[in-house]
């Protein structure tokens, strides 16, 4: 219709010709027919008709105003001028409802109904910030995390960028050339920037900028605050920044990571591996993925946390799986390539060389494997996949061998038994909480009276894996359950795998007891692991019994006992100073470090709760100096103390000084620092997604910490 004219003609297959009046008559004949009412649905209406020709306006006027059967119901990112113009055909033609961008309640609301996933507020709040409250992103967002949670989708960012790659690329291309110009130069800056500082990244003349950014803000593209010389432009939506700062994939993509990072610390976004399966595609097409995976590495915090380790190793193999088939994608048409590219990932080969074995044996055979050998096949994959992070393969190879649990072989009920186990921990890591307690339980019921060794350690995980999973859903009374069973069961055990559960299961019953608000029962937990696992002559029960003792200090101090609080940074202090010294160990010295940052940080705090906030600046200041911004777990934990400490009267300002003596470690801080400069009085000019998670953080120090700090469990 945009391009007819009273004398068009189309042509019928046949090739009889037929004018628009009679193409028109037929669609409303057939409408008649039908009992129907005809529904135009345009999108971006304004660009329509820009691109329309003259008479195209008048020409659909007329339709509307002769022929009642048909409705036009259109969208426009912004009222333009031909709405308001007296002049133009569609001037007071429409009930023209207003679209505010969605706050984070309606967010949510949109949200449930699209993904038919509840969302709590802080869950959605990172997603509002990334699409701007636009219902057409939110939408596109949900419907990629239909079957993902909301907190893997935002570690799945990237991906969903990349499935949308048309959607971005097309907002882009619709644009006339030198606005395009000016709209990357926009999109670019990613901040709020003047007029000026938009010519001079677009390289034109900024008499030209300033036109283009007035079309820009009529379409609705870009934001304008402020108001003459003071006006300041920004993109409407974040993720279009992201999704071009991602494709130019420059020294900017750091500055996406960083901020996803910080959001995913601030937030408290389930564990780490989590983000395998996009950062092993991106990090696969994307050479400066992996050289900054293998940086990260190389700094590898030595926090000493059983769960923070796994993070590290699943990225380890995002690293490790990345890079082969990266070389895959090069080699693909080379078979001995890719076998040496296999060959080079350890786990991968384990997997080929099971089926490599299976294969012939069945030819020569002419006969199914046994059970035993099949469960143990079945097993080793699994493994393998477990150590690749591949949970859903996992539960592939488990449906299988759950064939086999009613077996009266015992070797084939080991195998089974093994890969049972790994079944429930796959679900509970892809957030099937329902599913890995009914794994667990099943577990239980079939192996939970095994004894020996390796199999106690087997049982003890599960445990921690069933609690866990409560816990996850709001059942903290039944995990504290199953973390108490794993003590009384194997309390005293010197196997090292299950005293590695032993440890988990306490750790993760302080936490439990922290959200139901048991403190003290917290504390406790944290002297059980200290009691039964400190050894002067074994490093890793030490490094156990320090990871406990840090806790308990920081809760003592939370909580308001202070002197037993100083005690206990006294006692932490001191055991960091008689750490042994090892040149061969490049991680000690970070873990020394580690112990003094926390032994300083919970008695920055317990000085805060005695008021004396002179010393509490200068254990604030001692804990600075040895602070790392390597990991999500220690910027976690710096932001639940800057919170605790200016909740408790620290002033914003003295903090400020403090964080401004280290430039490079105040970058990876750039939010906090937004808050507490706003905190303070100070006027910020940041981006806006930056200034909308500081103000989150901002609303923290009023609520005295509560809400941000993560204590979900593992």
């Amino acid at each position: 219709m945009s391009r007819a004219t009273p004398g068009t003609r189309w042509r019928r297959a046949g090739g009889e010709q037929i004018t628009e009046a009679q193409a028109r008559a037929a669609v409303l004949g057939a409408a008649d027919r039908l009992g129907k009412q005809l529904v135009l649905i345009v999108e971006n209406l304004q660009s329509l008709f820009r691109d329309a020709h003259d008479d195209f306006g008048w020409q659909l006027r007329e339709v509307l105003q002769t022929e009642p059967q048909i409705i036009l119901l259109a969208s426009a990112t912004s009222r333009f001028r031909e709405l308001d113009d007296v002049s133009e055909p569609f001037f007071e033609m429409f009930r023209i409802v207003g679209l505010e961008p969605l706050d984070t309640d309606e967010c949510g609301r949109l949200w449930e109904v699209v993904s038919g996933k509840r969302a709590s507020r802080s869950e959605v709040r990172p997603i509002q910030i990334l699409t701007g409250g636009n219902p057409r992103l939110l939408v596109m967002a949900a419907e990629f995390a239909r079957h993902r949670s909301i907190r893997r989708l935002m570690s799945e960012l990237v991906t969903m960028i990349d499935e949308h790659t048309g959607y971005f690329r097309g907002h882009l291309e619709v644009l006339p050339r030198t606005e395009r110009r000016v709209y990357v130069a926009v999109i670019d800056l990613w901040q709020p920037s003047s007029a000026s500082e938009v010519a001079a990244r677009a390289r034109v003349d900024i008499r030209v900028a300033s036109t283009m950014l007035g079309r820009l803000v009529e379409r609705g593209a870009v934001l304008r605050q402020g108001r003459g010389r003071k006006r300041l432009y920004s993109a409407s939506e974040p993720l279009y920044s992201m999704y071009y700062k991602l494709r130019r994939e420059h020294d900017e993509a750091a500055v996406v990571e960083n901020l996803i990072r910080f959001m995913v610390a601030c937030y408290g976004v389930g564990v780490l591996w989590k983000f395998s399966v996009w950062l092993t595609g991106v990090a696969a097409e994307s050479a400066a993925f992996r050289r900054g995976i293998r940086r990260a590495l190389l700094s590898r915090p030595p926090i000493g946390d059983c769960l923070v380790d796994r993070k590290w190793d699943a990225i380890q193999r995002v690293s490790e799986h990345a890079r082969a088939r990266a070389e895959a994608q090069a080699i693909e048409d080379l078979e001995q390539a890719v076998r040496a590219a296999a060959e080079a990932e350890h786990f991968e080969r384990i997997i080929e060389l099971v089926d490599e074995d299976m294969s012939p044996r069945s030819q020569e055979t002419r006969e199914p494997p046994t059970d035993s050998y099949t469960a143990w096949t079945r097993y080793l994959k699994a493994y393998a996949h477990e150590q690749l992070g591949n949970a859903s393969a996992i539960l592939a190879l488990s449906d299988q061998a759950l064939g086999l649990a009613d077996s009266r072989d015992e070797t084939v009920q080991l195998w089974t038994a093994l890969t049972l186990a790994m079944r429930g921990a796959a679900q509970h890591s892809l957030g099937e909480y329902v599913a890995a307690i009914g794994t667990c339980d099943d577990f239980m019921r079939r192996f939970g009276s095994w004894h020996g060794g390796r199999f106690e350690a087997v049982i003890a995980e599960t445990l921690v894996t069933r609690g866990c999973s409560k816990g996850h859903l709001g059942d903290d009374g039944g995990a504290i359950r199953d973390y108490d069973a794993v003590v009384n069961r194997f309390d005293g055990t010197r196997h090292p795998e299950t005293r590695a559960s032993l440890v988990a299961a306490l750790m993760s019953k302080a936490l439990a007891c922290r959200r139901l608000g048991d403190r003290l029962a917290e504390i406790r937990s944290y002297d059980a692991v200290i009691g039964r696992v400190q050894s002067p002559d074994v490093l890793h029960l030490r490094r156990d019994a320090a990871l406990a003792l840090s806790c308990k200090c920081m809760a003592q101090a939370d909580v308001g006992l202070v002197d037993e609080a100083l005690a206990s940074c006294k006692s932490l202090e001191e055991t960091a100073q008689s750490w042994p010294g090892n040149d061969e160990d490049p991680l000690a010295e970070p873990w020394v470090d580690w112990l003094t940052w926390r032994a300083e940080g919970a008695r920055s705090l317990a000085c805060a709760v005695q008021e004396n906030h002179r010393a509490a600046l200068a254990s604030f200041q001692a804990a600075y100096v040895v602070f790392s911004t390597d990991d999500e777990v220690t910027m976690r934990q710096m932001l639940d103390l800057v919170t605790s400490l200016v909740a408790r009267g620290a002033a914003p300002q003295e903090l400020l000084a403090v964080l401004a003596t280290d430039t490079a470690k105040a970058v990876s801080l750039y939010p906090l620092i937004v808050a507490l400069r706003e905190q303070a009085g100070d006027r910020v000019r940041a981006p806006r997604e930056v200034e909308e998670v500081a103000a989150d953080i901002r609303e923290r120090f009023h609520k005295g910490g509560d809400g941000m700090g993560e204590t979900t469990p593992g």
